[in-house]
């Protein structure tokens, strides 16, 4: 497998180097744009370049942001950024409103997401068991406006000991518009090559100088509405009036993204006072996605009441995201050769969900059983509510920083430049119970379980099918603060030779302490030549959405049936039978060694080797049942005590190994009067389990079994690449963007997850194959003002492979799913077409 992974890169280098070739001929010299671009990360020191740096960061800018159809951030991340991933999981709780974004194949809460260089607040919600990130509540990316940006940056590398927890895989830092003077937007509309997922997007942004001393503020406005897609397929599940087995006549399943809508404002501002700078920025967002469940079938006794759905229904989910932040600060100088910056910045994200078409098959089971004579139409009336809220989580983030920059003279022609300062953290938790009838057994709600309406064989389910009520008892408020004290130095040995290194000690209220360092150096050969390379370890606190999590779920069982099931809070009986008390810290050792390479005035490259081991990585494991817990009693009582058939808890249950390599080629040039580019990057990625860590006597797979491994090791394509080429000339401008995504390989929805036969016939996992997308935008600027683009994503329409009669997902959803719903990098709506004018004045 690493030989194919590596012929496949070097095969899309060598495209890479042979098209930079053949222009070259004709080139004339142009500077890259980013040789001299600014970065604030990898280093406190003011002016370094990205190519100075000893650790790699991309530069993106808002125009390469903004070039095709994707109008969230994390889309047009994922395709200017191999080693950032933003997965598609469809058909699981909260996954139409956010998407799990990651670096170098870890999870989404191993990224540090900054904004204008400050901490920005987590989501308060996480996939759940059988997605990619499952347990990991990250930033939510797509909360920002791409209006709002002027460009973002990614630290492709371990550093907790600068930026501290939760910056393992790297930092990725969104610098907010300062222009002013200008007014830009766009308008933009888009569609599937299959007719659906119309989207209308609108985006403004405008600054305004503050006074006479350099003062400003920048708005951005953005909207966007997008109808839902759909590629599920006809199904043999039956109804009253129809045979199961007979194909269904209209389409009742659903697979594809949500009918959805955004809308965010956002501000940076800053404003000169005496000897120094009062900065303030935020911003507010706001979006709504309408998803769904599995269908559930008419005869489907213990979820259904044929009396209300005759035909069986689709569960919808309503999912509602909130967003807000806002910074405030002050920073100065001291004196010529020393600075300050003082700032506080709250964040706060909430997440609600309410059930739509459904029902709690409940109270007319409990209807039913008190009045056994009752008839249709009376069970009908008495089977509650068909819909209503089902609960949602918050979270809030308080963070107060101070640093001090400056150089310290030590005689030599390089001072050392040295940083130090401390941060304070409050961070608060809560879980919000939905409404009775999304979770109670009966209209009593007495713990009494009823013979379902249809068929006495079987007990009703209780509370609202597709997302079970979040229950009193289950509702959680739960703070914690932490404080941290950094210093960090930065000199040159020589002309030639940059070394840095960082120490930051760091403690939780909840999860302890730990102290932790990076040493980076970077050494030039010549002008065009220079190696760097860096040692660090690192940490991550357990967030307060792992150790505060508990709720009932519905989840597939290992015979493809659903069930209720528990997601036990760390600390409580289950998890605490089983060896685990608390959540401890996660910790991390970053080694990278890579080189910058101009190997011509037109042609750079870059190459990145890095080796992450991480020890006492949280997961949630995955549901396990009595008759797995039988030689532990207590675990087996702890179970029954909530009422599931099946339950879930987080651990510190293993360490893994995460190596891999960036490769990063840039070529510019004039040509034929026009200035031609051509990027390619690449990342190869592989993670290993080094150790799972069950308590004495508890089994490994319990800790922690073959199917999420599946996720943390093959949920994520081991090799990404992206090969882009600009022209522009005059009026116009035109971009065509190679995506290559490599497969994934999971065992969820497969035959080892869910056992449907023996003898090999069903396949033993969800597979999604190597593909390459491609892209297409051409623009002409109209006149001063207006700019038009037209373009095409996914131009040849490439989709996973359909699935087939051997697959188990095609089985459960009795034909419905057409493709697989589990770690799909690059999603199944096919080629999407869009237009889209831009102005600015």
């Amino acid at each position: 497998m690493t030989t194919l992974r590596l012929n496949t890169l070097a095969i899309a280098v060598g495209l890479a180097f042979s098209a930079s070739s053949v222009i070259a001929e004709e080139a004339t010299v142009q500077a890259d744009k980013n040789i001299e671009q600014i970065s604030v990360l990898g280093s406190r020191v003011s002016n370094r370049t990205a190519t100075e740096s000893s650790s790699p960061i991309d530069l993106i800018d808002a125009d390469d942001l903004n070039k095709g159809g994707f109008t969230e951030l994390g889309q047009s991340l994922q395709a200017t950024a191999p080693s950032f991933n933003f997965s598609r999981t469809q058909v699981s709780d909260g996954s139409d409103l956010f998407r799990p974004a990651t670096l170098r194949g870890l999870q989404p809460d191993q990224t540090l997401v900054l904004v204008n260089g400050k901490r920005r607040h987590n989501q308060s919600i996480f996939g759940l068991v059988g997605t990619i990130g499952a347990g990991a509540a990250g930033t939510d990316m797509n909360a920002i406006p791409l209006s709002a940006l002027k460009g973002v940056e990614v630290l492709r590398d371990g550093a907790a000991a600068q930026y501290g927890s939760d910056a393992i895989a790297g930092v990725i830092n969104l610098s907010l518009n300062n222009s002013t003077g200008i007014t830009t937007g766009y308008v933009q509309y888009g569609e599937t090559a299959e007719g659906d997922g119309e989207t209308i997007s609108a985006g403004l942004n405008r600054g305004f100088d503050l006074g006479t001393e350099g003062g400003f503020i920048n708005l951005s406005l953005e909207y966007r509405d997008a109808e839902g897609t759909n590629r599920a397929e006809r199904d043999t599940g039956g109804s009253l009036d129809v045979e199961p087995g007979t194909l269904s006549e209209n389409v009742r399943w659903s697979q594809g993204n949500a009918e959805s809508e955004f809308t965010s404002v956002f501000y940076n501002m800053a404003l000169p006072m005496g000897e120094g700078e009062l900065y303030s920025f935020g911003g507010y967002s706001e979006r709504t996605a309408l998803g769904n469940g599995f269908y559930r079938n008419f005869n489907e006794a213990a979820k259904n009441v044929t009396q209300v759905y005759s035909d069986g229904f689709l569960p919808r989910i309503y999912n509602e995201a909130q967003d807000i932040s806002i910074a405030l600060g002050f920073k100065g100088d001291i004196n010529p050769d020393w600075n300050y910056d003082v700032s506080a910045v709250y964040g706060e994200n909430q997440y609600d969900f309410t059930s739509r078409n459904t029902l709690n098959a409940s109270y007319a089971a409990e209807y039913l059983f008190n009045n056994p004579t009752a008839s249709d139409a009376d069970i009908a009336a008495n089977t509650g509510p068909s819909g209503g809220y089902s609960g949602g989580f918050r979270f809030d983030q308080t963070t107060v920083n101070l640093d001090v920059n400056g150089i310290v003279d030590i005689g030599r022609n390089e001072p050392i430049y040295l940083s130090f300062g401390g941060e304070y953290r409050k961070e608060n938790y809560e879980i919000v119970p939905g409404i009775a009838a999304s979770y109670a057994c009966g209209l009593a709600n007495n713990n009494t379980l009823y013979p379902s309406v249809n068929n006495p064989n079987f007990v009703a389910e209780c509370g609202f099918q597709a997302y079970n009520g979040l229950r009193p008892e289950a509702s959680n408020k739960q703070g914690r603060d932490s404080y941290a004290f950094y210093v960090d130095a930065e000199t040159m040995l020589t002309d030639d030779w940059n070394i840095s290194g960082a120490l930051r000690y760091e403690d939780f209220s909840d999860a302890g302490d730990d102290l932790i360092g990076k040493l980076a150096t970077r050494y030039e050969f010549n002008d065009d030549f220079a190696v760097r390379g860096a040692l660090s370890t690192g940490f991550r606190a357990p967030s307060l959405q792992q150790s505060a999590y508990t709720a009932f779920t519905t989840n597939l069982n290992d015979v493809g049936e659903l069930e209720q099931s528990f997601i036990a809070k760390a600390g409580s009986d289950l998890p605490v039978a089983l060896g685990v008390e608390s959540l401890e810290l996660e910790s991390s050792r970053n080694t990278s060694f890579g080189f910058v390479y101009d190997v011509s005035s037109e042609l750079s490259l870059t190459v990145d080797f890095y080796h992450i081991t991480i020890k006492d990585r949280i997961t949630l494991g995955n549901f396990i049942k009595a008759e797995d817990l039988a030689f532990n009693p207590t675990a087996v009582a702890a179970l029954q005590a909530t009422g599931s058939d099946q339950a879930a808890y987080f651990s510190n249950s293993v360490d893994t190994t995460t190596e891999g390599v960036d490769i990063i080629a840039s070529y510019r040039t004039d040509l034929y009067d026009g200035n031609f580019s051509a990027t390619f990057a690449g990342n190869l990625n592989e993670t290993k389990i080094d150790r799972i860590n069950a308590a004495p006597g508890i089994p490994e797979n319990l800790a922690l079994d073959d199917i999420q491994s599946s996720f943390l090791t093959d949920g994520q394509p081991g090799e990404r690449a992206t090969l882009t080429f600009d022209y522009e000339r005059d009026a116009y401008s035109s971009m065509i963007r190679f995506n290559y995504f490599g497969e994934t390989d999971v065992k969820y929805f497969g035959n080892d997850h869910i056992e449907f036969a023996t003898d090999g016939s069903f396949k033993a996992t969800s597979t999604v194959e190597p593909a390459v997308l491609v892209d297409l935008n051409v623009s002409y600027q109209i006149n001063d003002i207006f700019t038009l683009s037209v373009g095409a994503d996914n131009v040849f329409d490439e989709t996973p492979d359909e699935l087939g009669d051997d697959e188990v997902l095609n089985a459960i959803s009795n034909g419905a799913f057409k493709y697989p719903l589990r770690a799909v990098p690059y999603g199944f709506d096919g080629r999407s077409y869009y237009a889209k004018v831009s102005f600015s004045f």
